[in-house]
């Protein structure tokens, strides 16, 4: 990425490069916004007594805690309960900390691709006008296979954990839209105040709004890549001679295999994906709920 940064380039490359990192600037500035509120509703209110998850006897307490769970100790004396507080905030920030870096770093380098790629599809836009074809083919050879190389690491380093947040998605997102579900429509229930409510529905908007990033993410990336190929198709290579012209083949073979964002080298990180686990996981709720009744 730096070295993108310090190549010389033209203003409308450079001007397609900030609006990228703006993008991905404003990315970042929304999830530590959206952490600190999430921070503040999990651990700030309830120690005035406001608490917004569904309190119940199983676990909680007289004085309830962020973290729902079996306690070997009692909870409820002082100092057990203060030093617990205490752990479990700092563990929550440091997981939001984290959680929000990963996803921002991500985001940032995804767009910084796109951003490449848009500027590297404008440049073959004007190949074969080029003095000299030849130089000008090589240099947009080595930078399609320098890009192709470095999404293909930024996959290697994220597809695994990707992979876990598909899983992650569909089994929490069940749970949760069953929980909502159980909570709004059973009789028992309804005295439930709304602000418990409000959590679960916002436990599954962030689910929803993470995975479809990823997706989003994934699917942008695949675009960009056939937006290449469809301008490799457009050239005029007719205007070439016929040696230069049987050049740009490898170059048309290579970039018809859009490359894929994959979770786990399996799942393509797509519109499509998501949509097949919105549905999957809205059958298995209708599943639960029909169970239950």
């Amino acid at each position: 990425m730096a070295e993108d940064w310090m190549t010389l380039k033209l203003d409308t490359e450079r001007n397609v490069m900030m609006k990228r990192a703006r993008t991905a600037r404003l990315i970042v500035i929304c999830g530590y916004v959206l952490m600190i509120l999430a921070f503040t509703v999990i651990i700030i209110f309830p120690c005035f007594g406001v608490p917004f998850r569904r309190l119940t006897n199983l676990t909680d307490r007289d004085k309830p805690l962020p973290l729902q769970t079996y306690y070997f100790y009692d909870t409820d004396k002082s100092p057990q309960f203060e030093l617990t507080l205490v752990i479990q905030a700092i563990t929550i920030f440091l997981a939001a900390i984290t959680y929000t870096s990963v996803d921002a770093f991500l985001g940032l380098i995804i767009l910084h691709i796109c951003g490449q790629l848009e500027n590297y599809r404008s440049r073959l836009i004007n190949l074969v006008s080029c003095k000299d074809f030849n130089n000008a083919l090589r240099s947009n050879v080595i930078a399609h296979l320098r890009l192709i190389r470095f999404a293909g690491k930024i996959e290697d380093t994220f597809t695994l954990m990707m992979l876990g947040l598909v899983f992650y998605f569909g089994i929490v997102f069940c749970l949760y839209g069953f929980l909502l579900l159980t909570v709004v429509t059973d009789d028992e229930t309804n005295g439930i105040p709304f602000s418990q409510i409000l959590y679960a529905m916002v436990g599954i908007a962030n689910l929803l709004i993470h995975t479809f990033l990823y997706c989003g993410a994934g699917e942008l990336i695949t675009k960009q890549c056939e937006a290449i190929y469809r301008t490799l198709n457009d050239l005029e290579w007719y205007k070439l001679e016929s040696k230069k012209a049987r050049c740009l083949i490898l170059l048309m073979t290579r970039a018809s295999e859009p490359f894929h964002f994959t979770a786990g080298k399996i799942i393509p990180l797509t519109m499509t994906t998501f949509c097949s686990l919105l549905k999957t996981s809205a059958s298995y709720i209708s599943f639960l709920l029909a169970y239950r009744s």
